[in-house]
């Protein structure tokens, strides 16, 4: 492994404007002393990140824009003096939690309270409780429900949420018809309005508390438009969702849904569909995060290295698709993880390179802990990037000559020191020409 990761210290008053909000970034850089366009969101629950050497958190506070994390299961406050050390180290950063719109905040005492209300839970046409592994699905058509979603982040930072919290990351925020297993279709749209009640009415606490957001994951509902799904009489579209939402989270951008599980390229018209509705959202003012993994991968996901040493000394990253990874995972080794994250980055910045505005924010790594790529990390801490920031995060960029322009399945965009170039039927073929 490499040296220490070389951190990016940004000049506070240059990462965004006030609290609360998602603020637009400019285009000096992807991540410079001057500039941030990365959010993103995971767990930090690797003793390699303690509150004893604050490497990983001068990282995280000194090269992204927000982040948003998952709460800790077990000890919630622990989540909280993570937020207390981001907001220490850069007062300007966002700071959100990440909630399961579906089954809730993910913690033992919202699960013991979940569990405790039946009356919460939402039941299939034979009047079955409706369940995941992880437990019961929530009924959003309920305001008690609701009540219950929206303010136990606020409960868990109690009087440092003012200070701290900047809003709430919601998963599952799209829209499909066959979320709710034995439901018929009119009442399950019913529990679907309820979650974008939700969203609504989060918003409204958080932006009364300090000018804070909702983020949907899905709320983009690109799955549901590859699938033509009518909501309401209508095909769903970037808008359906999102209209109910702060901000657009999209995860696994380029990869995932978004690739042929045979060849590794891109599907030529997904991909033309997920560029368009970036776009269009950001035109319209609405801020989307972007979580890109490095491509071609997919589920499932392995543990690397394979033999830690301690054993908590590992970091996730999916499996390699395409001609090269479909007979055989070409990610062998944690070093071979971190080689093909490197080589595979093009591939997911020039995608992003050609949907950016200043609302448009990018998440470059494996999976949701913070070691799966999310940083780069020291000297014998396993993480599946390398140890030192990747060098195309710093280039000077400069502003867009205009939008990207599309002929066909090929998007070019010229930057001031940059050219990008993306054709959806060949993901080998991206490519960002420096200047």
């Amino acid at each position: 492994m490499m040296d220490r990761p070389l951190l990016v210290l940004f000049a506070v008053c240059a990462i965004s404007s006030s609290v609360g909000s998602l603020a637009p970034h400019n285009w000096d850089c992807i991540a410079c002393e001057t500039n941030s366009m990365l959010a993103g969101n995971w767990d930090i629950n690797n003793p390699n990140f303690n509150n004893t050497d604050l490497w990983w958190a001068k990282t995280i506070a000194s090269s992204y824009a927000a982040v948003a994390l998952n709460l800790n299961s077990a000890n919630t406050s622990i989540t909280v003096e993570h937020a207390r050390i981001l907001k220490r180290l850069n007062p300007k950063i966002k700071f959100l939690v990440y909630q399961n719109s579906v089954l809730g905040p993910l913690t033992n005492e919202a699960s013991a309270t979940i569990n405790a209300h039946p009356e919460w839970w939402c039941r299939d046409d034979t009047g079955a409780p409706i369940t995941l592994p992880q437990g019961y699905t929530l009924n959003h058509s309920r305001a008690d429900v609701r009540s219950f979603y929206n303010n136990y982040p606020l409960h868990v930072f109690g009087a440092d949420a003012k200070e701290l919290l900047d809003g709430v990351l919601n998963d599952d925020m799209g829209y499909s018809p066959h979320s709710l297993a034995k439901t018929n279709l009119a009442r399950h749209d019913q529990w679907y309005r309820g979650k974008m009640q939700m969203s609504e009415e989060g918003s409204a606490i958080y932006g009364a508390l300090n000018g804070g957001e909702m983020w949907g994951n899905d709320a983009l509902n690109f799955n549901s438009q590859f699938s033509n799904t009518a909501y309401n009489g209508s095909v769903v579209n970037w808008n359906t969702s999102l209209a109910y939402q702060d901000v657009g989270f999209v995860e696994g951008a380029g990869c995932f849904w978004y690739q042929n599980r045979t060849t590794g390229e891109w599907e030529p018209d997904r991909f033309n569909t997920f560029l368009e509705g970036v776009i269009n959202a950001s035109a319209a003012g609405k801020p989307v995060v972007l979580h890109f993994s490095p491509g071609p991968s997919n589920v499932p996901i392995f543990k690397y290295p394979q033999e830690p040493s301690p054993s908590y000394n590992t970091f996730l990253a999916l499996q390699w698709e395409g001609p090269t990874g479909s007979a055989q995972n070409v990610n062998t080794t944690a070093d071979a993880v971190r080689a093909n994250a490197k080589k595979a980055l093009v591939g997911a910045l020039a995608p992003f390179l050609i949907v950016a505005s200043e609302l448009v924010f990018f998440q470059y790594s494996w999976f949701y802990e913070l070691q799966d790529g999310n940083i780069p990390c020291q000297v014998g801490i396993e993480c599946g990037m390398p140890n030192e920031w990747y060098a195309e995060y710093s280039k000077p960029l400069g502003a867009p000559t205009g939008r990207a322009v599309k002929n066909g399945y090929v998007w070019t965009r010229e930057f001031a020191h940059a050219s990008v170039y993306v054709d959806a039927r060949s993901r080998s073929s991206a490519k960002i020409t420096w200047h």
